[in-house]
């Protein structure tokens, strides 16, 4: 402590010397930082340098064939770091038999010589999956006193991106191995009762001239407490806990192997209740009968309910006749009386066109008749209010990739995403620690 005593009371002479005349407190704030960042490139740099020994060994192991390498010489290479630009020494060796060179200190440290180190890569990923590259750029530099473009933002989150796509196929291959499967039946937990839904909103790519607006869907598993409340307009009191999120720019049939996939890993094949919450799209029942046919199937009670009002408006002439129209009917959808649910809808279809509002809620209800027997999931205690996946598909959809005047290309729309829902769902450490090959140089 002593020593951080003494070193604090030279750096303070040297700030107090580069101060403007009038200066205030974020003055000194900024020289200290700028002048922190130097003295801890240095002695980043000091550190890295002291761990290559200043006479290398004769040979190493090769890391490519296990044959052994011959010591070659000495190469500097500038590193980028979150303290600025550095430049180190590396001992490098070749290997007389696959002719594979290798820099022992970069494999052990870590280091990326030219391009960014793995620190600054995880923050930059972690400002792209909340901002627009240009934007993130901006705040990155003012938080960390590091320049960087957007295109290496870009280029930071892709990466991560491209990390869950590499854990989702590990996870994929587990899922579909019948010995693995067997294994963890007999030796994880079976939940009691989990919770799965499935979204769907739209991003806007390059290339596709006739359907520029992608479906990027998107997934949660999670648990839940609390109890819906007695009536439709009470208190909603329903906590959702550990969410896990996942998404994809992908066919339904390959969306549905990642919702088993994730399923999997999640235990939602051992779990004594699973329960599945999604809007009316076919192809979210369609995938939930396919990989999940012991779950119970809810319509989402918000998606169901939003059908009453364009009915209401579009049917009764005052605000007064709407709300009490609305009343009713959200009353019976929320007592289970569907019968008298769709006849209300056609007491007020005005023409015979499947396009009016009251025509397409009564079939929207009765198509998904099995799927609204609200008074038994309330019994039950089941959540059936899917605020959780509505909040992934704004927080992902709207919030990150429908930013005013963005267009993607469809891979780097599908890695972002992937990547901001692995944030979303408190998965950064374990991104920034994954290296689905080992690091060669």
């Amino acid at each position: 402590m002593d020593n951080i005593t003494t070193i604090a009371q030279m750096l303070s002479t040297h700030v107090q010397q580069a101060l403007p005349s009038d200066y205030g407190l974020a003055d000194i704030e900024q020289v200290t930082r700028r002048l922190l960042q130097e003295v801890g490139r240095q002695t980043v740099a000091a550190v890295v340098n002291a761990e290559e020994g200043r006479y290398p060994e004769a040979a190493w192991p090769c890391p490519h064939c296990g044959s052994t390498m011959s010591y070659i010489r000495q190469r500097t290479a500038q590193l980028r770091t979150l303290l600025g630009r550095l430049e180190v020494r590396r001992a490098y060796y070749l290997c007389s038999a696959c002719h594979a060179g290798c820099y022992p200190l970069d494999r052990r440290l870590g280091l990326r010589p030219n391009a960014i180190s793995a620190e600054v890569e995880r923050l930059a990923a972690m400002t792209g999956v909340q901002l627009p590259f240009e934007k993130g750029r901006d705040l990155f530099e003012s938080l960390t006193l590091v320049s960087l473009s957007d295109q290496t933002v870009d280029k930071a989150t892709q990466t991560y991106g491209a990390r869950v796509v590499g854990q989702e196929a590990a996870w994929r291959a587990v899922a579909y191995d019948q010995a693995a499967l067997q294994q963890r039946k007999r030796t994880e937990r079976h939940p009691l009762r989990l919770y799965g839904a499935i979204d769907a909103t739209k991003v806007h790519t390059h290339g596709q001239d006739d359907h520029p607006w992608r479906d990027l869907k998107v997934g949660a598993w999670f648990e839940a407490r609390g109890r819906p409340p007695k009536q439709p307009d009470g208190q909603w009191r329903i906590q959702a806990e550990n969410i896990h999120y996942y998404a994809d720019i992908c066919s339904a049939t390959e969306f549905g192997h990642l919702l088993w996939t994730t399923g999997v890993q999640h235990h939602a094949q051992l779990a004594r209740e699973l329960v599945i919450l999604g809007d009316g799209a076919d192809w979210i029942w369609r995938l939930v009968d396919e990989h999940f046919p012991h779950a119970v199937q809810i319509l989402d009670w918000f998606h169901a309910s939003e059908y009453l009002m364009p009915v209401a408006k579009a049917a009764l002439a005052t605000p007064v006749v709407q709300q009490q129209w609305l009343q009713q009917a959200k009353q019976a959808l929320w007592d289970g009386d569907l019968d008298a649910v769709i006849d209300a809808c056609l007491d007020l279809v005005r023409i015979e066109d499947s396009s009016d509002p009251a025509f397409v809620a009564a079939r929207y209800f009765d198509q998904n008749r099995s799927r609204m027997d609200y008074p038994a999931y309330r019994q039950q205690g089941y959540q059936i209010g899917s605020g959780t996946i509505e909040s992934a598909a704004k927080q992902i959809g709207l919030l990150r990739m429908k930013v005013a005047g963005a267009i993607w290309n469809v891979k780097s729309a599908r890695l972002v995403a992937k990547a901001r829902a692995a944030y979303l769902s408190h998965r950064w450490p374990e991104l920034a620690a994954y290296h689905p090959l080992p690091l060669v140089t």
